[in-house]
């Protein structure tokens, strides 16, 4: 339909042209509607998209002879609305410039169209970082092996010592309960010496008391008596000898007492060492085990902290993917919508000068239907001050309603 059309459009252009040539006082005119599908001029935009416009259409002169291509070029347009219109009486243009257009909407979709790059390049500059793999820990150190020699030796010990203490206790301590016999004995014999002594003065005593009786010579009780003097001294002697004696007991029973009490603290203190040894063995067996329970708390420490890290390396890296489909979506909306707005763009009609002049005249406005027409007379530069007067009858019996 559109060849049809454009076939018609130049077949009627083809006919008043040849009218022209039969008439010499005939002004070529050219009827448009501005009804084609125009592309956009082309916008910058980011180097991520660039989309291919088709370079405008612009309403081709029709071929004349070289002789009439001075004469005036009347153009028969038909708009929206009247602001579409972008050139006066008295303007000057050349082949390719702008009649009509709706700028208004082209320059707001436009704008919108460089804000929408804009989006599309930001979001293609933005870096969304892949998140790292958690690193692996480093191992743990592995526990000696445990040994309680040290305290298993100490314990061997002090049996040993206390097995020891125990002999020499029970060696001793029955002739450490029972009193010295030398002791004893010397006791004894100084009892039987002041016995004896004492026997001794007894009997001088009654044998002077007897030879008094018989009143014998004074020297002889005077010798009688010096013999008793030297019993009695002699009988001291033997009562300091006995209390000695005894005491020399005494001593040695006390001494047998304390060697006692040390063999039996002795066997008490190797007791203890035994206590403390097997004490010690079981503190060093009790830190072991609170060793190994803290080594396996930090196995699992380590092994939760292991998980929880890889859980937010996954969550993580679902987010990167997430994010890479966000932008992905975002960019093809984005990228629909340019394409949108470009359709928009290239569906906005526009009516370009199809050669050089400068605008001669402007025909009032004709509104029929919400639509606005108008015919547009171009002159050339060079033609215009040999037409005169002539061209502006001519244009005057040409009516904007027998071109179309």
């Amino acid at each position: 339909m559109r060849k049809q059309e454009n076939l018609n459009h130049w077949t009627l252009i083809a006919t008043l042209l040849l009218g022209m040539v039969s008439s010499p006082l005939a002004q070529p005119v050219v009827q448009s509607t501005v009804q084609p599908t125009l592309a956009p001029q082309p916008i910058a935009q980011p180097s991520a998209v660039q989309p291919t416009l088709a370079p405008l259409p612009t309403v081709q002169e029709p071929v004349a002879p070289t002789n009439r291509m001075d004469r005036p070029l009347k153009l028969s347009v038909t708009v929206d609305d009247q602001s579409f219109l972008q050139v006066k009486e008295g303007d000057t243009i050349k082949e390719g410039d702008v009649i009509t257009d709706n700028k208004r909407e082209r320059d707001r979709l436009t704008k919108q169209r460089a804000a929408i790059a804009l989006h599309i390049q930001n979001l293609q500059a933005k870096v969304i970082h892949k998140p790292l793999a958690p690193s692996q820990p480093l191992p743990t150190r592995p526990l000696p092996p445990a040994t309680f020699s040290e305290e298993e030796t100490a314990i061997s010990q002090a049996q040993l010592k206390l097995t020891q203490a125990k002999l020499v206790l029970a060696s001793r301590i029955a002739l450490l309960k029972v009193e010295n016999p030398e002791r004893r004995a010397e006791v004894k014999k100084a009892k039987l010496a002041l016995s004896e002594q004492q026997q001794n003065v007894t009997d001088q005593q009654d044998m002077i008391q007897e030879m008094k009786q018989m009143k014998l010579e004074e020297d002889i009780l005077t010798h009688e008596g010096a013999k008793l003097k030297q019993m009695e001294s002699e009988t001291q002697k033997a009562q300091t000898e006995l209390e000695g004696a005894k005491a020399k007991l005494k001593a040695a029973n006390i001494e047998q007492q304390q060697q006692l009490q040390q063999l039996q603290i002795a066997v008490q203190t190797q007791e203890s060492e035994l206590e403390m040894a097997k004490s010690r063995l079981f503190a060093a067996k009790n830190r072991r085990r609170l060793l190994e329970y803290d080594a396996s708390l930090e196995q699992q420490k380590q092994a939760k902290q292991q998980e929880q890290g890889q859980q937010e390396y996954s969550k993580q890296l679902q987010q990167y993917e997430q994010s890479l489909r966000d932008q992905d979506y975002q960019l093809a909306q984005l990228k629909i919508a340019l394409s949108n707005i470009d359709d928009k763009l290239s569906q906005i009609p526009v009516v370009r000068s199809p050669r050089n002049g400068y605008i001669r005249r402007v025909d009032p406005w004709v509104g029929n239907n919400g639509k606005y027409s108008t015919t547009i007379t171009i002159s050339t530069l060079a033609a215009s001050s040999s037409f005169g007067d002539s061209s502006s009858q001519g244009e005057k019996s040409s009516s904007p309603n027998s071109l179309k």
